[in-house]
């Protein structure tokens, strides 16, 4: 199916009657496109790009100024993380084990300029609530005194960056899964063991 017939399935699929296919750019490697409908105003609909290597969707909402440029260099940056991890794929977010580190240091420093967050379950009367916080250099280097060491949920952006610490000399081996979001329950009659446990 070529690009062009995989957008106008796409549009097909909204279940709208007749929005119609706005073709920006078809491009040897990507096609560039969004959506309209002829008499009605949708809002929030923004631009889509298909990647004629593997039929994948990448879809920007209308708050992003420069989808193009965006697109691209997740390309690129999706290419070169792929030398280590072939199946990566840059719109998707890991869990990432870190096995051994060469240079803690070196390391903890680029965990802290990515602003690596964990959540922690807090209840106020019968809800849970989780809150994201930040982590402090003492325990990315307490968690990091046991390894392996796993931090989940990390963007593919984030994956990328500490894959190139190792360019010039090698900082830490790790490895990466995809992460898998689990439902956990927000109200405590209804929680169990794993609802109250905190999320690295």
């Amino acid at each position: 199916m070529t690009a062009k017939k995989l957008a106008e399935k796409y549009i097909e699929d909204l279940n709208i009657p007749e929005m119609k296919l706005k073709e920006i750019e078809d491009m040897s490697d990507y096609y560039y496109f969004s959506y309209f409908h002829p008499t009605e105003t949708y809002v929030g609909q923004g631009y889509i790009f298909i990647n004629k290597s593997d039929g994948r969707f990448f879809i920007y909402d209308s708050g992003n100024n420069d989808p193009k440029t965006d697109f691209i260099e997740k390309i690129e940056i999706e290419k070169i993380t792929r030398k280590i991890f072939p199946e990566f794929d840059i719109r998707k977010s890991y869990d990432i084990k870190i096995n051994r580190i060469l240079r803690k240091m070196s390391l903890i420093e680029k965990l802290l300029e990515l602003d690596f967050v964990y959540t922690t379950p807090e209840i106020v009367g019968n809800d849970i609530f989780r809150i994201p916080k930040p982590y402090t250099q003492e325990l990315f280097e307490k968690r990091l005194n046991q390894l392996p060491c796993e931090f989940s949920n990390v963007t593919a952006e984030k994956i990328s960056i500490i894959s190139s610490l190792n360019k010039l000399k090698k900082i830490v081996e790790f490895t990466i899964s995809e992460h898998i979001e689990t439902i956990k329950a927000n109200r405590v009659e209804r929680a169990k063991d794993i609802d109250f446990q905190t999320s690295w």
